[in-house]
């Protein structure tokens, strides 16, 4: 009797562990299911990710192999999303510009990690530049300026400029009606007769003369307030832009009337509405169309964010002026300095050059151009494209500044080619060049208050040969190119700035004793 209780709880112990082996085999069981069905699933994403990546291998090469070449090897068009040309129904006609819906290319490129962390390091920089300018500010003069002094007095008067501003996009209102009244009036005279070639004529020439006082009125207006350097920049880019969009707007819908035969069957063309003149006014393109391509909704969160990335980058640019390009030049005029000073700084001044000149197109091509099309939903954003991938100047002056490119491509190159100078690829494209080339320096000499032709020079001896040199250089060349042009703008831009400051403080200084009293006894 004393061996039963042993006996049972040795029995209950086996059952224990039969059970505890049974629950182990199936935890065992359910941890291999588990396990099978995660590597069969990571097994399928590495299947579609690997035929995804051959069907986009697939695709490029099947382009590569269906797209002509050019003569220097170079695309005429492709059928990417990058495209921008389509090639046009007329024959020896040049592609037409294409609108399709697409983001900006810095907008797919952030979306990759490794690219973002490029924008990454230019808020590192940023950021040091403001913890920089805020130790500087409180060791040197006890206060937190962060740049506002400069701010302030790059946008003094800004109210002025908006009232200046505001006068010019209204008068743009008026090419509309007046292009209606030519417009419709126009169909009523009998075709090719001597009164429908005097209405064309007088409009025209009303036309031009409109241009001519679009530019000298607001010249007038901005130097009789004496807008500040930055009001006048606005300004002037403001003054070009209404200019080509006018331009653009009757150059394409007067081509409809103007090749209208009434005697066909082709429906009278319509003048387009007053809505999408107006659209048009405001649209992030140069190249006028009746219809855009449009994205369904506006993401607000996209525009803030594009308008602070615009706030921003300004406070950038006023960082490196007084960090980095003041500091260098402040001294011109106040001691003797000889050729190495001068050679110092501008080498001094191309990191500086290289960091506005990047600043700049990712402050005006991309975060103001995107802004306003997420406002307008305008779908279409191809507003640049890799320029600093380039290996050529006629690369990079195609790629820099798209919007600008399509302007100059569709109403000046094309009009030359096909018109002016039919199939003559040379003169039509130096006509671009020197036409660009005038604008720049146009827009900086009423901007600076002086003509000081650096970047008209630099085109002409150095951009412009380049431009026809196909020949491929190190994209490190094309950097170091681009950092050294704009150190020599900088450079010499400050130092005449200085030297005309210095010009004018010495005129408005009291003359010696001792020199008045020459000049009075010479006199006597």
């Amino acid at each position: 009797m004393s061996e039963s209780p042993s006996i049972d709880l040795h029995e209950k112990n086996k059952d224990t562990a039969v059970n505890g082996n049974a629950f182990t085999d199936i935890l065992y069981e359910a941890i291999a299911d588990v396990l099978q069905k995660t590597i069969q699933e990571i097994r399928q994403d590495v299947l579609e990710y690997v035929n995804h990546r051959i069907n986009n291998m697939m695709s490029d090469v099947h382009q590569k192999i269906a797209v002509p070449l050019a003569k220097n090897g170079e695309l005429l068009y492709r059928t990417d999303k990058h495209r921008d040309k389509r090639e046009s129904s007329k024959k020896g006609a040049l592609p037409n510009k294409e609108f399709l819906e697409r983001n900006s290319l810095l907008t797919d490129l952030f979306n990759i990690p490794h690219i973002r962390t490029v924008y990454n390091v230019f808020m590192m920089t940023f950021l040091l530049f403001l913890l920089n300018s805020i130790a500087c500010d409180i060791i040197e003069y006890g206060t937190i300026r962060v740049g506002t002094n400069t701010l302030r007095y790059a946008f003094a008067k800004f109210p002025t400029c908006i009232f200046i501003w505001s006068f010019m996009q209204a008068s743009t209102f008026g090419v509309y009606a007046a292009f209606t009244l030519w417009a419709y009036r126009r169909l009523q005279f009998l075709p090719k007769s001597s009164l429908q070639k005097l209405w064309d004529y007088s409009w025209l020439l009303i036309f031009i003369l409109y241009q001519i006082l679009f530019i000298i009125c607001p010249i007038k207006a901005m130097l009789g307030a004496n807008l500040s350097i930055c009001c006048r920049m606005i300004i002037m880019l403001e003054q070009i832009r209404m200019i080509m969009k006018c331009h653009a707007f009757v150059r394409t819908v007067a081509s409809r009337f103007l090749s209208y035969k009434p005697h066909s069957e082709i429906p009278p063309p319509n003048e387009p509405r007053f809505s999408q003149y107006l659209y048009f006014l405001f649209a992030p393109t140069l190249v006028y169309r009746d219809e855009y391509p449009r994205t369904k909704r506006v993401r607000w969160m996209v525009v803030i964010r594009n308008f602070v990335e615009f706030g921003l980058s300004i406070f950038y640019l006023a960082f490196i002026l007084e960090s980095l390009i003041l500091p260098a030049y402040h001294v011109f005029g106040t001691q003797h300095l000889d050729w190495k000073w001068y050679v110092k700084n501008t080498i001094k001044s191309s990191f500086p050059g290289i960091c506005f000149l990047v600043t700049i197109n990712y402050l005006l091509l991309h975060t103001w151009m995107n802004a306003w099309a997420e406002i307008l939903q305008f779908a279409d954003r191809l507003f640049y494209k890799d320029w600093w991938n380039s290996t050529t100047y006629y690369t990079f002056f195609r790629t820099w500044n798209v919007v600008v490119h399509d302007w100059l491509y569709t109403y000046i190159y094309k009009d030359m080619y096909e018109i002016v100078i039919p199939y003559n690829r040379m003169l039509s494209a130096t006509t671009v060049f020197f036409i660009s080339a005038i604008v720049h320096e146009y827009i900086l000499a009423f901007t600076f208050g002086f003509f000081y032709p650096v970047i008209f020079i630099l085109f002409i001896t150095i951009g412009f040969p380049m431009f026809f040199i196909r020949k491929n250089f190190s994209n490190l060349f094309m950097w170091l190119s681009w950092s050294l042009g704009t150190g020599i703008i900088f450079s010499l831009h400050a130092i005449e700035l200085y030297a005309r400051k210095l010009s004018i403080s010495s005129q408005l200084l009291p003359r010696p004793i001792h020199t008045a009293k020459l000049e009075l006894s010479g006199t006597i």
